[in-house]
């Protein structure tokens, strides 16, 4: 189960009712103490490339990969939120852009979220015959936990996430 993830701060269109962002996929952890995005969903939040020398001084958690080995991963402070459907842009017909949430929603305050390409990252969003280039995060219990978050099961691949606004 996942939603589309968007920085707390996602510039929004002049009528308030698009988000302009673009989102990456947060699959939903809840085994998961802590989320993780992968270095394409770190750029689309608005942090710097990989190779820059600010995640040196940065604290750092270390992750176990699937294949077993440890992992440094860089955290730092991220403020999430989540948007909807694409719809076309209100103010460029041309453009698209993404649902807002609803004017009573409040973003999830700010964790210390990791940073780092997982192997689980191509092993649950991969083909099984090439990695997962796209950008994409674990949304883990550290954001999870700050709202009622009810997860609906059925039928089907069809299911929804139902999350309190404050």
């Amino acid at each position: 189960l996942g939603f589309r993830v968007v920085s707390a701060n996602a510039p929004k269109g002049s009528s308030g009712e698009d988000v302009l962002a673009q989102p990456f996929l947060g699959v939903v952890d809840c085994g998961a103490s802590f989320s993780v995005v992968n270095w394409r969903a770190a750029s689309l939040l608005g942090l710097p490339p990989q190779s820059d020398s600010v995640y040196k001084k940065m604290p750092m958690v270390q992750g176990i990969g699937v294949d077993g080995r440890p992992q440094l991963l860089p955290t730092t402070n991220i403020g999430v939120s989540f948007c909807g459907n694409a719809i076309r842009n209100k103010d460029d017909k041309s453009n698209m852009s993404f649902e807002a949430p609803s004017s009573d929603w409040t973003p999830w305050s700010a964790v210390p979220m990791a940073i780092g390409d997982l192997p689980v990252f191509s092993q649950l969003l991969g083909d099984g015959r090439s990695a997962y280039k796209g950008p994409a995060g674990i949304i883990g219990l550290d954001i999870l936990s700050q709202r009622r978050v009810i997860l609906e099961t059925g039928a089907g691949r069809k299911r929804r996430i139902y999350v309190g606004n404050k």
